[in-house]
């Protein structure tokens, strides 16, 4: 998630140039924020802000409309959601196996620049399985704050949504992972 503003100001630093090193900063007014639904409620998991602030150190390499990263890289503390409830919050990082597996990564690849809309290809890996996605995002220069919407499927991972009472209340296997990012470079 925070790729994916990593990518946008990449971009932006990266016209004119064939290939440069940047380092560029997430800072903590950035927000990642899970949503899901069960058959009952809908429910929200944010992220802890105060573990989002990273460094990051990206080789880019501007290929036509395409610019490539390396280094772009992101580890997600898998306890390091709250879902404002307790259970939920419980159940959340079952559902993520936070005991064996706890890092989320996500590593921005690359970002497309061809169409009106930014798009970027990330890798992410969830619970040891890792899937590719190519996410639009948003990008405004003015303020460095990169928006974007991930959808994916948690069967896709191996992972299983839970079940409770006896069944009766069965939560979606679709998610939605919304990030809303502020970068300093």
């Amino acid at each position: 998630m925070r790729a994916i503003h990593v990518i946008v100001v990449c971009i932006l630093l990266s016209f004119g140039f064939s290939k440069n090193q940047t380092k560029v900063k997430i800072t903590n007014k950035s927000e990642v924020i899970i949503k899901g639904k069960s058959n009952v409620n809908s429910f929200e998991c944010k992220y802890n802000s105060e573990f989002i602030e990273k460094d990051l150190h990206v080789s880019i390499t501007r290929n036509n409309s395409k610019i490539l990263l390396e280094g772009a890289k992101l580890e997600i503390k898998s306890t390091g959601f709250d879902c404002a409830h307790k259970m939920i919050t419980k159940d959340f990082k079952s559902i993520l196996k936070a005991d064996d597996y706890p890092h989320i990564e996500i590593n921005v690849i690359e970002i497309n620049t061809a169409k009106e809309n930014i798009t970027t290809k990330l890798h992410v890996k969830i619970a040891g399985t890792e899937k590719e996605y190519i996410v639009p995002a948003t990008y405004n220069q003015s303020n460095g704050n990169v928006k974007g919407l991930l959808k994916l499927n948690i069967k896709d991972f191996k992972l299983k949504s839970p079940k409770k009472l006896l069944g009766m209340v069965v939560v979606n296997d679709n998610v939605e992972i919304c990030f809303n990012l502020f970068l300093q470079y």
